[in-house]
């Protein structure tokens, strides 16, 4: 992004004193954040002040915030340019209506798409002492912004914190045995007993590295509880669940969706250990095999090196939701460590999830309504035993009835006729 402001060599400070502020600044910053402040590039180079330092990160909303600052500290400021990974502000004389020599007035540009973020100054001669506090103020707003309260960030970018799974247990969940006890023995105890598992790998690897898991695909339809599941784990292993939908990652703005995938990732981590779960992650990350557009491709890459290699997490474990694993990547499918399948319910699981929702109900009834519904999901159950509370609702209010569960026949009416309505 890009600033001038008018050249006023009247109000310059020299370039040693200018020196001596910036330094001081980032190094109180330094002290201030408690974190390490990239020492900052100053010169001076054919006629122009330079100023550049690297700042943790850049988002929209840090821009947004940082033009606010701006136009605290300087007049007569216009949009230069305002595209991803790179954003132009260009002050106006102080006379509007002149342009001579508009560009040996202040410049800052913020620039960086997925990594190297910097903010850099240049200006004719010496900067004014106004222009100076005001690229101090930029560096300080991009370093408190990168130390905000991770899951305010997580907010921010869409993504849903739990620490609690609402009163939701193993209970909850009806039959579905193997796959419970393959997520105790892959999930679970790994994370409640991480020494155990680096034990065993400091004694067989010449190299160490951990044999915890780091990705696990949850694969299924849509509706046979992978999100609930999640959930659940997080409050066993008492680690926050960090729900992300499709949604809260795709932007508009190119390049942008990746840059929401990284900064959750960061902000995953910053938790201090979290399971990170990413619903529908073929939406995002679709085979190469097939026409694939490039911020989809920047996505993948994105998930690629998180889950392996370079820039790969250190205490966030990955759960990936899916109803289509044939349309993943191959690559990102190697990257997960397991792939657990959630089959539709069968007959006894049907039954036992109708009796979460209708416990008045006998278990001959339960059976019926089970053998009735045939292919159906939990989520789908749950949804129909619903309309059937509020079928019955409806008329207990229009025959001034005291409240009373809804008989039998009502649920049974309800899943016979969702079943005819999709044949």
């Amino acid at each position: 992004m890009a600033i001038a402001t008018m050249n006023n060599e009247t109000d310059t400070i020299s370039f040693d004193q200018m020196k001596t502020q910036v330094n001081r600044a980032l190094e109180e910053l330094s002290i201030k954040s408690n974190t390490i402040v990239s020492e900052p590039y100053i010169g001076f180079e054919k006629g122009f002040t330079k100023i550049s330092v690297s700042i943790p990160e850049l988002s929209h909303a840090l821009i947004i915030q940082c033009l606010g600052i701006i136009k605290d500290h300087l007049e007569h400021i216009r949009i230069h340019a305002f595209s991803d990974g790179y954003y132009a502000v260009q002050a106006l004389n102080k006379n509007l209506f002149k342009t001579e020599n508009i560009f040996d007035n202040l410049k800052i540009e913020f620039s960086g798409l997925t990594t190297n973020f910097k903010i850099e100054c240049t200006k004719k001669g010496n900067l004014s002492q106004e222009e100076i506090n005001c690229f101090i103020a930029l560096v300080n707003k991009a370093y408190s912004q990168a130390k905000e309260n991770p899951v305010i960030r997580l907010i921010k970018y869409g993504a849903s914190v739990y620490t609690d799974a609402g009163g939701l247990d193993w209970n909850y969940i009806a039959g579905y045995e193997e796959v419970k006890r393959t997520i105790r023995e892959s999930i679970i105890l790994p994370l409640k007993n991480p020494k155990v598992y680096d034990s065993i790998a400091e004694i067989t690897r010449k190299t160490f590295e951990t044999n915890r898991p780091k990705a696990i695909l949850f694969e299924g339809p849509p509706g046979v509880g992978k999100t609930t599941v999640a959930r659940i784990i997080a409050k066993e292993v008492q680690v926050p669940l960090v729900y992300v939908p499709v949604e809260s990652i795709m932007s508009k703005w190119y390049g942008q969706s990746s840059q929401n995938l990284a900064a959750i990732f960061d902000a995953c981590d910053d938790l201090g250990g979290s399971i990170l779960f990413i619903d529908e992650i073929d939406s995002l990350a679709g085979s190469r095999d097939q026409n694939m557009y490039e911020a989809t491709r920047r996505i993948l890459s994105v998930l690629l090196r998180r889950l392996d290699g370079i820039g790969s997490i250190t205490n966030t474990i990955v759960i990936g939701a899916t109803n289509r694993k044939q349309d993943l990547d191959h690559a990102l499918i190697s990257r997960f460590d397991q792939t657990i399948h959630f089959p539709l319910p069968g007959e006894q699981e049907r039954a036992s999830i109708f009796g979460n929702y209708a416990k008045h109900l006998t278990p001959e009834e339960l059976n019926k309504l089970a053998a009735a519904s045939h292919s159906l999901s939990g989520r789908t159950i749950k949804d129909l035993c619903e309309q059937t509370e509020r079928r019955w609702a409806r008329k207990l209010i229009i025959k001034d009835l005291p409240p009373s569960p809804p008989p039998f026949e009502y649920y049974y009416h309800t899943v016979k006729s969702f079943i005819a309505a999709q044949a």
